[in-house]
């Protein structure tokens, strides 16, 4: 008996389950695959308590047998070590800038005599603020304030 064809969940083509599989539920494309292998650990490990027991034992035996491993990875390859500190720099920043989102401290502008202007790619990000950072910095005087020189 020839089973149905389906649809992989993953690139959407149409495929014959293998007469020795019968509830496949991908093609036999190495990507959809190796797909169907991560979406099946990660729900294993979040689901049996003693699969992921056995995988972080796993991971302790090899960091144990390859102490020092990513300290020879980053001296082997001094590009990798360049590009993650740039690409960490600007996830750092877009971090800061999403903490913003939905952030109802302000400073209130309106007093002061002068424009602002909020400049950047990071824009779309500040939907609903009120709290913007910058690179200038405002002092109030001491005299305004009322309060005595310390």
């Amino acid at each position: 008996m020839i089973a149905e064809p389906r649809c992989c969940p993953y690139c959407g083509t149409k495929f014959s389950p293998s007469i020795f599989h019968p509830n496949q539920r991908t093609c036999s494309k190495p990507d959809c695959r190796r797909r169907w292998r991560k979406d099946y650990h990660r729900r294993k490990y979040h689901a049996d308590a003693e699969y992921r027991l056995v995988c972080l034992d796993s991971n302790q035996k090899w960091r144990a047998q390859n102490g020092g491993y990513q300290r020879r990875y980053r001296q082997d390859h001094p590009a990798y070590v360049d590009k993650n500190r740039t690409d960490q720099k600007r996830r750092d920043h877009r971090r800061r800038v999403q903490d913003l989102v939905k952030n109802n401290l302000a400073l209130d502008l309106k007093s002061i005599n002068g424009g602002v202007w909020l400049v950047g790619p990071e824009l779309g990000d500040l939907v609903k603020n009120n709290l913007a950072i910058s690179e200038l910095m405002i002092f109030q005087s001491l005299a305004a304030s009322g309060g005595s020189p310390a």
